[in-house]
């Protein structure tokens, strides 16, 4: 059986951690009550600071004395007058309550500008009007956000992701990525367009056999706006591409200058270039559009407002034909 030390070595030690631990710290409820005196000059200002009854405060402040075994007031005439060791306390105290309110501005900020600058991506048809529209709505809401907005090919798009250069993006395709998730937010109406006069001016709604004659802006087949007209134009034979585009908006701008006509998205159209041409309903479903962000970090606040805004304008904000 092992030796055991004298009962009387280990007692003393053990009484002085009982006399340590019985004087309880000042609870953050002490603190409070005691910083208010000290800010205020007397109970009864104290308790009217915190909203509590005089009675309240002084049961507080005895009770603090009581565990801190000294007084923090001198009673003098009916006043209180802070001790050296209050006047050193009241300095700590101050220190935390700069970081209560360090958090507190945070708080604030946090709900009016999200967490830091909002990376946001998009293709660039939606540059036109869809994320601008998007963003007014988020000003609206958050008039101190911060927005960096770049407009990016789909195949780019996963790459800002992976730099770290993207929270969220806005395009017509869904991420196969395993890092990244994609949900769908509305579809996109196609339309075809061609110069102000076109003989498809003409037309109630546009088929495949009434463009094949004209020149043709088309994309590239394994783009979305490239399987839109694979959809569109079925077993009917493709008009030769006299331009091949990357994006619907760069297809608005060579119809604009007559270089063709071409089937595009309604977000794509500039509302103030709609008087310059022809806009035609296709025999065609309208595209989806894809909101995109990452797997391991979650979407920020302004992420998610933004969400919601664009929700919000492809439902009411939508050019009417």
């Amino acid at each position: 059986m092992p030796n055991l030390p004298p009962s009387d070595y280990s007692l003393p030690s053990l009484r002085d951690h009982q006399r340590k631990t019985a004087r309880v710290p000042m609870s953050l409820r002490q603190i409070e009550v005691f910083r208010a005196i000290m800010v205020t000059g007397s109970i009864s200002a104290a308790g009217r600071m915190l909203h509590v009854s005089q009675p309240a405060i002084s049961r507080v402040l005895a009770l603090t004395e009581s565990r801190l075994g000294y007084l923090l007031f001198d009673r003098v005439k009916a006043r209180l007058i802070a001790t050296p060791e209050a006047t050193r306390l009241f300095m700590e105290v101050e220190q935390i309550y700069e970081g209560i309110q360090s958090v507190n501005d945070l708080a604030v900020s946090l709900g009016e500008k999200g967490s830091g600058t909002l990376k946001l991506v998009s293709s660039a048809t939606f540059g036109r009007r869809l994320i601008p529209c998007s963003l007014k709505h988020l000003y609206a809401k958050s008039p101190h956000a911060k927005v960096n907005f770049r407009t990016a090919t789909f195949d780019q798009m996963v790459g800002h992701f992976l730099a770290g250069r993207a929270h969220l993006g806005i395009s017509l395709q869904p991420s196969d990525s395993p890092s990244l998730t994609s949900i769908a937010l509305g579809t996109a109406s196609i339309v075809c367009i061609a110069q102000k006069g076109h003989p498809l001016g003409d037309l109630d709604i546009v088929y495949p056999d009434d463009v094949t004659r004209y020149p043709w802006i088309g994309y590239p087949a394994d783009a979305p706006a490239g399987r839109m007209l694979s959809d569109f134009f079925g077993e009917v034979r493709h008009p030769r591409n006299t331009i091949e585009v990357h994006s619907p908006s760069s297809a608005v701008s060579c119809v604009t200058h007559g270089l063709g006509i071409a089937l595009v998205d309604l977000w794509s159209l500039p509302a103030e270039i709609l008087p310059y041409l022809e806009v035609k309903p296709v025999s065609v479903d309208g595209l989806t559009i894809w909101a995109t962000y990452s797997n391991v970090d979650p979407l920020p606040l302004l992420g998610r407002r933004l969400l919601d805004a664009v929700k919000k304008v492809i439902d009411e904000e939508v050019i009417k034909l």
